[in-house]
């Protein structure tokens, strides 16, 4: 039904594969799915007559399933409706799929401030994908009650932001970061990316952070990432633009941002790069 992916550099965490959750309540529920996909996919706003790299539109739809996963809610009433033979039936709740947190800008569960189990978050704003699909692995003997807890730490806790990178350290597997739009500062373990900006003291990531026993790590793919410019200049002007007085985009409002049309000019990142230029 939906695998698992232990993180190779440390084995003893797993999660799930948000591109097989998504599968499943496409599946269960193909109308509330796709109603879903066609929201998510408006809000980005990608522009229908540029030719856009084949990587780029893997990158956004692998970002759909992250979002899907991890920031829509799921019908309650559906998650023990199963048919005769036994199989889910889940739906996706309508007519707003995303669960939207009052303690923080954007949408999601989360926005790195909380701390809560899930239980507060399953009464105040439903159930993610995420978390109903490890909960039926984990009732049907899938997986164990150490993995479930893993994928619940990540559901409960996950959030996705702009990061300035204040330093990275490839030998300890460490990199930290400050929360551009929160203000708050992450030490994360992520090996691959602690090497890439090994020795970094500045940069830009736009990612999916959870914590899992007690350790902050990125749980998604990096929908933007650039080590220069890397000047005190540039974060301070990031968090002037980004921060709690500045603009503040949900999850498809980023990529919008970087690879989708502004929605009252009708310009893409790189058109109005270029217009700035020629300004």
């Amino acid at each position: 039904m939906v695998t698992t992916m232990e993180d190779v550099e440390d084995p003893g965490v797993t999660m799930l594969d948000t591109g097989d959750v998504a599968d499943l309540f496409r599946q269960c529920d193909p109308d509330g799915y796709d109603e879903t996909r066609r929201r998510f996919y408006r809000e980005v706003n990608m522009n229908p007559f540029k030719k856009h790299p084949e990587s780029l539109l893997r990158m956004i739809e692998w970002s759909f399933c992250d979002w899907f996963a991890f920031e829509c809610a799921v019908d309650a009433a559906s998650i023990a409706d199963d048919d005769e033979n036994g199989a889910p039936r889940f739906r996706i709740s309508r007519p707003d799929a995303c669960r939207d947190c009052d303690c923080g800008p954007g949408h999601g569960p989360r926005n790195g401030t909380c701390a809560g189990t899930g239980s507060a978050a399953d009464r105040v704003y439903g159930k993610s994908p995420y978390l109903v699909a490890a909960e039926r692995l984990y009732d049907c003997d899938r997986i164990s009650a150490a993995q479930l807890a893993d994928m619940r730490e990540v559901d409960a806790t996950n959030f996705a932001s702009m990061f300035w990178i204040t330093d990275a350290n490839a030998a300890q597997s460490r990199m930290n970061v400050e929360d551009v739009m929160n203000g708050g500062r992450y030490e994360l373990y992520c090996p691959p990316d602690a090497a890439k900006y090994d020795g970094a003291h500045g940069g830009t990531i736009v990612n999916r952070i959870a914590k899992v026993r007690g350790v902050w790590r990125p749980c998604a793919i990096a929908i933007y990432e650039a080590r220069r410019p890397n000047t005190p200049d540039t974060r301070d002007v990031l968090v002037g633009a980004f921060g709690p007085r500045g603009y503040q985009p949900d999850f498809p409002g980023w990529l919008r941002f970087f690879y989708g049309r502004a929605k009252d000019t009708g310009l893409d990142w790189d058109d109005m790069a270029a217009r700035m230029e020629n300004a």
